[in-house]
């Protein structure tokens, strides 16, 4: 072939695309989905004022009693805080085998050595503290919502927005709860605040975004892929790339290290545990509820306004593409999973309110009659995010108790389950030497964090060999926590009813009930132990009758 034609056939190929070439373009697109706008007026002036109101409203609803939503709550975070402070606690199998992160509990802690520093180490003061602690943290959800909203969409759609998430019902009611689906919401929303900036070239949005994105996929592993996405916009949008990989690198490490040293493992030592365990387990689960069940929950959570949400963001797909992406994100991942509970999708609920946000601000912008429309649309929302509160919704307990059935009451300001109060006046009533509860086990419990004493507290399990035995009993509690209004035990009578809830006390105030050595009883089902067995065969063995052993006769 002649150089001529050699060289015609060269100018014919077409230049070959490399990712320098492909950026530009790939941030165009960037720009499309998430259309930043200009953000040169002034914040909405009432922003400090409802921000308050939001926190007076967690903080209302979090004051007002007690309920769980799921036992990983006190089992998985507050229980391990109390140990870790106080001495006293039931160690479950996560931190038995080390499938934790200390990184919640490790807050909690942190409030609870400060009340006690103080001489305020009493659930009757650190109660309340922890809840309006994560109260706290939950604002970043509304005040992230209004900066999303305002820089995607507009001021009003982000006053709208701000509005819907400081009172929308589920962000109310869960925001004191320390589980991670509700305190990874948090950090993930600011997220997300971040990538919809017109300019994310600064140094601290890079280290801001990279520790955002460590830190809710630190919080809650489940949320790492979305976080991800995010941090990833963020990467194709700033030019510090190198920066902030070294940021997301370092920050990774430091978490994995704090992960690794209460265990005396490797980087992410529980992650990579719990992990292992939920794999053998969830192969087990197969089946246990429909892939579609998570849509199911939140038609009932919102009475269908966040299907209506979406389903009027449809129409729109360039505007509403990007949230309705991370929807189908979150939904898609947790639905591959066999367990399903409410709880793990709770970062979608800020997303569904963001598209409702600003559909109600432009059909407010379209004219009179279209106001009046958004209006009402205004007070549907009110009306059902206060029957939300009040546990009024059709169905709504159903989407809350879902495949645990072993969760207690669950209300929010009513309804609510009397074992907290009653558990609250053992804490400080006198002369509590050793309690029994005859009917639950501890996982369903307010257990050592509510009660706070340094004595012997038996569950329905760890009491079993206490029934049928006056003398056993006697020797060895004081109080016995009962719901069955037959049960009766010589010896003891009424003291206190908290509704069905019946407390009972020993006659005779001496001698004290028979202590432990310690108060740290060690709950492993044959269930975990097998699976255990097979992730680390050399692993650690539970202990006899609990880890129990009563501190005036040697072994258990």
């Amino acid at each position: 072939m002649s150089k001529r034609k050699k060289a015609r056939k060269h100018r014919r190929r077409p230049p070959r695309a490399t990712a320098q070439s492909l950026l530009p373009r790939i941030q165009a697109a960037l720009d499309v989905l998430l259309h930043p706008r200009a953000t040169d007026d002034r914040p909405w002036k009432y922003l400090p004022l409802v921000l308050a109101l939001a926190f007076a409203a967690r903080a209302a609803v979090a004051l007002s009693g007690d309920f769980v939503l799921h036992p990983d709550e006190i089992m998985q975070y507050l229980e391990p805080a109390h140990r870790l402070v106080f001495g006293s606690g039931v160690t479950y199998w996560e931190y038995f085998y080390g499938a934790r992160s200390w990184l919640v509990p490790g807050t909690v802690a942190g409030v609870l050595l400060l009340f006690d520093a103080v001489g305020l180490g009493q659930p009757s003061w650190y109660v309340g503290g922890v809840k309006l602690l994560f109260c706290a943290i939950s604002l970043a959800i509304p005040a992230g919502m209004y900066v999303i909203a305002r820089r995607h969409f507009g001021e009003t759609a982000g006053r709208a927005a701000f509005l819907a998430g400081a009172f929308w019902y589920e962000l109310v009611g869960f925001a004191h709860k320390p589980m991670t689906e509700f305190v990874a919401t948090a950090p993930l929303v600011a997220l997300l605040a971040l990538c919809a900036r017109r300019s994310v070239d600064d140094a601290r949005t890079v280290w801001t975004a990279a520790f955002l994105a460590v830190l809710t996929a630190a919080i809650r592993l489940q949320y790492a892929p979305l976080a991800l996405v995010l941090l990833g916009i963020v990467f194709l949008r700033t030019g510090k790339r190198i920066q902030l990989t070294l940021a997301a690198a370092g920050f990774a490490v430091a978490f994995g290290l704090f992960d690794a040293i209460p265990w005396n493992g490797g980087l992410f030592h529980s992650y990579v545990t719990n992990i292992r365990f939920n794999l053998i387990l969830g192969a087990e689960r197969a089946g246990e509820s429909p892939a579609y069940q998570f849509l199911l929950w939140l038609t009932l959570a919102s009475l269908g306004l966040s299907v209506a949400c979406v389903a009027g963001a449809l129409r729109r797909t360039r505007r509403y593409g990007f949230l309705l992406g991370l929807i189908a994100l979150v939904l898609l991942l947790h639905s591959l999973q066999a367990h399903k509970e409410y709880r793990f999708i709770f970062a979608v609920v800020p997303l569904w309110l963001l598209v409702g946000a600003d559909l109600a601000a432009r059909l407010a912008a379209l004219g009179d009659g279209r106001r009046r429309l958004a209006g009402l649309a205004a007070a549907g929302f009110a009306a059902v995010s206060l029957a939300g509160i009040l546990n009024a919704l059709p169905y709504q307990d159903r989407v809350y108790r879902a495949w645990s059935k072993e969760t207690g009451a669950v209300g929010f300001i009513r309804n609510q389950d009397p074992i907290f109060p009653a558990y609250r006046y053992l804490a400080r009533a006198p002369g509590v030497s050793g309690v029994w509860q005859v009917d639950r086990r501890y996982y369903n419990l307010p257990t050592y964090y509510y009660l706070n004493k340094d004595i012997p507290f038996y569950d329905a399990s760890t009491g079993r060999g206490l029934r049928g035995n006056v003398e056993a009993v006697s020797s060895q509690v004081s109080h016995i926590v009962s719901a069955n209004p037959g049960f009766r035990v010589p010896g003891y009578s009424l003291e206190r009813e908290f509704g069905r809830v019946r407390i009972l006390r020993r006659d005779q105030n001496e001698p004290p009930a028979r202590p432990w050595l310690d108060h740290s009883p060690v709950i492993v089902t044959n269930r975990i132990k097998r699976i255990m067995r097979r992730i680390d065969p050399d692993g650690p063995s539970p202990p006899a009758n609990y880890g129990i052993r009563l501190a005036d006769r040697e072994g258990p």
